[in-house]
């Protein structure tokens, strides 16, 4: 069954790119034999196409036929240059794309397990009762991961059929009668496996591989180690996906593409409209953006041009997706800004290839410039342009917008103590902390020194006040290194909004005469603005 569908799926592929090889020559020059062939072509590709998944290339490919029948017909014209270049071209590119994809992204990737898990930040701990592991539980819980122990295959296979976890952490001294290695395949097959363990040596590192583990980490283990881990690399992506913005003014190519990009594990966001790809791309922050160059009103090359005008939009990577084969545009194009052009019709491998890895490159170098280098948040200057782009937002759309600005309490005090390594890892703690318990589309900064900045969007100042002192309740719950022993650390933040703030200005006086205020009034509390202060 399989053999006959992808020899299915061959014809199909063949036909597509004969049809664009055959009719790229028949819009640059009309000449009726060639459109006989090309007709010819599109009957064949119908025959190929099943019935019970027609949908919309059926559709076009009628579309492609009567518009070659209604040309042929006409003896004593041909169709002009305008046509063929733009109606023409039109149907060819939608036919040759939707032949390629169509039903290949009901293919199942088997790269890439999903991570549907159901509730935040859930995670399965395999591993023996002990007063290490309820520590472990207790610290990770602080961070806002949901934490389910176990240590009974039974019960571990049991909670894979209720909820998938953003991973699986397992305890084990890799003897081979341990189920934890009965169950591996399973676990892999669903979310990342992690094997933490007292044993270092190879042969144990060995095992971990060949059960699939997606990472080995020492024992005891502490709640940082777990989270950086699972923030890094593959794991980390997989967390927080790569996100690609697709500008194509045809939902049914705007779905194919966003679904093979899907089944690679990245998060897409499919737009028709150019009007409205300026305020999704600062709502949903896409690492590339995937545009078709010819669509009505407002053309790629335009919206390129739009895009790369603002300032924090500048460096997205975006990619043409067009018919047009002409070097010569597509040289023009290039000179604009464009990063690349994939020409339709594109392969799914040569789509998913392109644009993960360009989407990579862009998230790494970025994360270079806009990031403060101890702690991974944005730093100051960002996170003000940032801001200020957000309170506009607010504004004109009429929405709430918080910003609270914290820090850490006798933070000298740390570093004359413990030493500056300690002071950072508590930085650092702090920026993990925030980054598990807020919301992507929450701006968080380290604003200078141990003073940190976080904008909420459509917050009101109320529930940003609730947020920020259950934020404070359990940051001091965290145990924190320090010279072979732990401590535990408080911080105070003050929160402004737009309701008394009339601009960035304002809003940042606010927040920071608030903070003097709590800092004043004893520390490890948080102070709101009001208009009767």
């Amino acid at each position: 069954m399989k053999l006959a569908s992808n020899a299915h799926f061959s014809a199909r592929e063949h036909a597509a790119r004969e049809i664009d090889r055959i009719g790229h020559m028949l819009v640059t020059r009309w000449d009726r034999s060639l459109a006989t062939h090309l007709l010819s072509l599109v009957c064949n590709l119908e025959r190929h196409v099943d019935d019970r998944q027609a949908g919309q290339l059926q559709t076009e490919c009628i579309t492609l036929r009567e518009l070659l029948q209604q040309w042929l017909l006409q003896n004593d014209s041909m169709p002009s240059e305008p046509e063929r270049y733009d109606e023409l071209r039109h149907h060819l590119g939608i036919v040759s794309q939707l032949a390629m994809m169509e039903d290949r992204q009901q293919q199942p990737d088997q790269l890439h397990a999903g991570l549907a898990q159901a509730g935040p930040h859930m995670i399965y701990l395999w591993m023996p009762d002990s007063e290490a592991a309820a520590n472990l539980a207790e610290q990770l819980s602080c961070f806002g991961f949901i934490v389910r122990s176990m240590y009974q295959a039974s019960k571990l296979a049991q909670a894979l059929t209720e909820a998938t976890p953003v991973a699986v952490l397992a305890y084990t001294d890799f003897n081979v009668a341990d189920p934890i290695f009965t169950l591996a395949q399973t676990i892999c097959g669903l979310c990342p496996l992690l094997f933490c363990s007292p044993r270092h040596d190879f042969e144990a590192r060995l095992q971990a591989v060949r059960a699939g583990a997606d990472g080995f980490l020492g024992w005891p283990l502490l709640a940082h180690e777990l989270i950086d881990n699972l923030n890094f690399g593959d794991l980390g992506e997989k967390r927080d996906p790569l996100r690609v913005m697709i500008v194509e003014d045809m939902v049914s190519l705007a779905d194919l593409y966003a679904s093979v990009l899907q089944h690679h594990g990245v998060d897409t966001l499919q737009l028709t409209e150019p009007a409205g790809v300026l305020d999704n791309i600062v709502q949903f922050r896409p690492d590339l953006i995937l545009m078709d160059m010819y669509m009505p009103d407002c053309n790629g090359v335009e919206l390129a041009q739009i895009i790369r005008q603002q300032r924090l939009l500048d460096g997205i990577p975006i990619l043409f997706l067009s018919v047009e084969k002409r070097q010569s545009i597509q040289l023009d194009t290039l000179t604009l800004g464009i990063d690349g052009f994939l020409t339709k019709p594109v392969a799914p491998e040569e789509l998913v290839v392109t644009v993960i890895n360009r989407a990579r490159r862009y998230r790494k170098l970025r994360s270079y410039i806009i990031n403060d280098s101890l702690t991974g948040l944005l730093n100051h200057s960002h996170l003000y342009a940032q801001l200020e782009y957000e309170v506009l937002r607010a504004k004109r759309d009429q929405r709430a917008l918080s910003l609270v600005m914290l820090d850490l309490d006798h933070f000298k005090t740390i570093n004359d103590t413990y030493g500056h390594p300690a002071g950072d890892e508590v930085l650092v703690n702090l920026a993990r902390f925030l980054k598990e318990r807020l919301r992507r589309s929450d701006l968080i900064s380290r604003y200078g020194g141990e003073e940190f900045a976080i904008v909420l969007p459509g917050t009101s100042q109320e529930d940003t006040a609730r947020i920020m002192d259950a934020l404070r309740q359990s940051f001091v719950l965290i145990e924190q290194p320090g010279n072979q022993r732990t401590f535990r650390q408080t911080f105070s933040a003050g929160i402004s909004s737009l309701a008394t703030a009339g601009d960035t200005t304002e809003l940042v006086q606010q927040a920071d005469d608030m903070l003097y205020q709590a800092k004043h009034k004893g520390r490890n509390r948080i102070e709101a603005y009001s208009f009767t202060r």
